[in-house]
């Protein structure tokens, strides 16, 4: 296996959260695009919570839910997130190399793990890779052997993620509105 490919494999979620803490020192959110980001964070938080729901980690080839739609439901969630925190960053720089980023990191991970379910699964995860798209959902039967279990979201650790996600947007939405300072301004105001 390629040693940069593991790296990146590795290091994504790091990556994530420097990024989404860089994000948030450089951003110049207004109200307008608070609200025009949040429905990518929410959808995109949505599509990970339903994707953990389904996945079991090492016991079997994932094939229902929304993994019966593409092969990487959750990638596609934590983009639609990122879309939606780079447009409340309010920074075409940022946009990019996020962006560029993002598929980098992210890119060496579905490499990865692609490689991975191969080695395990052999015959029944190539047969899964020619009926199920990588990334563009396709629309269809959720068919798959599996039900939704919140069970699931919790051992996957999604709820840590969901979590993160509401802390990130609530500052982003914080400093849309300038609460910071009238924080600030309120303490200043208040005798002591």
């Amino acid at each position: 296996m390629n040693a940069a490919v593991y790296v990146l494999f590795r290091r994504r979620t790091l990556f994530l959260f420097a990024a989404s803490v860089l994000m948030l020192v450089v951003a110049k959110p207004t109200p307008e695009v608070f609200w025009i980001g949040l429905p990518f964070v929410a959808g995109g938080e949505a599509i990970r919570v339903w994707s953990a729901g389904y996945l079991t980690k090492l016991s079997g080839l994932v094939t229902a839910g929304p993994f019966a739609l593409c092969r990487n439901p959750l990638y596609i969630g934590s983009f639609l997130i990122s879309v939606g925190y780079f447009i409340m960053c309010h920074r075409i720089d940022v946009w990019i190399l996020g962006t560029t980023l993002f598929w980098l990191f992210h890119g060496g991970a579905v490499i990865y793990e692609e490689r991975l379910l191969r080695e395990k699964f052999g015959e029944e995860y190539t047969q899964y890779c020619k009926t199920v798209p990588r990334f563009i959902p396709h629309i269809r039967d959720l068919g798959g052997a599996g039900r939704f279990s919140l069970s699931r979201v919790m051992a996957n650790d999604e709820y840590r993620g969901a979590v993160t996600t509401v802390v990130v947007t609530a500052l982003y939405g914080f400093m849309a509105y300038d609460c910071f300072s009238i924080l600030s301004w309120l303490s200043d105001a208040l005798p002591g």
